[in-house]
């Protein structure tokens, strides 16, 4: 149960602190100065890389911390280090890339606050069943590069999230099947074309639990907010596990309470009573 002494806000990005078209609704941005001036940690906790993270919200004086792929990454923004990182062996990564070559997906490995792409599958994220936002996104926050991703890995640091958008039910089943043989790695579907692969150490409940030991706060001072099923873990932890009207049905039925949608800026429209006395 949530107390009255909340010392961190954690949000999950798409479709919960950012509107459909991945911009901060304005109600959000005034939120995220509020939260600032009461002494409030606003946590963003999110399956991007680090360096997807809205630049607004990273450079933001109220944000000490941001939580990266899934759990996998957690960087002091004050310090610039990584203090927290759960990466997949490399093993695991070439094992799983040599199962999935000759498929038709894209296979997308995050590091050093990236996520790249080889550049011969680039075109296929004009293929794949997501919304047009999120597409437009994807491309953005990709480097594509000239190497296979297994030529690639000695020039990467830690690997901490698998991204595998696939393009078919065919290839889906694939990737599953392919997963399966690898127990110490699990995936959560994102989208209707996405997986996310992380260490089975890393997700989002596991960060937050280690950032309020971190910082010497009880979870039952944290609220968290999501929507998919990456979020799941977060919502279970929280003091307060809070998901959008938006958001997944399996997500919603571990909820203490559901906020408004993401679009009408739900997180500050929730947090009200806390910021303003509402």
């Amino acid at each position: 149960m949530v107390t009255a002494d909340i010392r961190a806000v954690f949000v999950d990005l798409d479709d919960t602190f950012l509107a459909p078209d991945k911009s901060i609704p304005a109600a959000n941005l005034a939120l995220m100065d509020e939260l600032c001036a009461r002494g409030i940690e606003l946590v963003p906790c999110t399956g991007r890389h680090v360096g997807g993270i809205p630049e607004a919200m990273r450079a933001h004086p109220g944000v000490r911390h941001v939580v990266a792929s899934n759990g996998a990454v957690v960087r002091d923004m004050r310090s610039g280090d990584d203090v927290r990182v759960v990466d997949i062996p490399r093993n695991e990564v070439r094992g799983l890339y040599a199962q999935l070559v000759d498929q038709p997906l894209v296979f997308d490995v995050f590091a050093d606050g990236r996520a790249y792409t080889e550049q011969a599958r680039f075109h296929r994220f004009d293929q794949i069943d997501v919304p047009e936002g999120l597409r437009s996104y994807l491309k953005r926050a990709r480097t594509p590069v000239s190497q296979t991703i297994p030529e690639l890995l000695p020039l990467l640091g830690p690997v901490t999230k698998i991204a595998l958008f696939f393009m078919d039910a065919a290839s889906a089943r694939a990737c599953r099947e392919a997963l399966a043989h690898h127990p110490s790695l699990y995936y959560v579907q994102t989208s209707a074309a996405t997986y996310e692969v992380m260490d089975v150490h890393a997700t989002k409940g596991a960060a937050l639990e280690w950032l309020c030991a971190r910082m010497g706060w009880s979870a039952s001072q944290t609220v968290a907010f999501g929507d998919n099923n990456n979020d799941a873990s977060m919502i279970e932890a929280a003091g307060d596990g809070v998901v959008m009207e938006n958001g997944e049905p399996q997500v919603k039925a571990l909820a203490d309470h559901i906020a408004p949608p993401a679009a009408e800026g739900g997180v500050a429209l929730y947090l009200q009573h806390l910021v303003h006395g509402a």
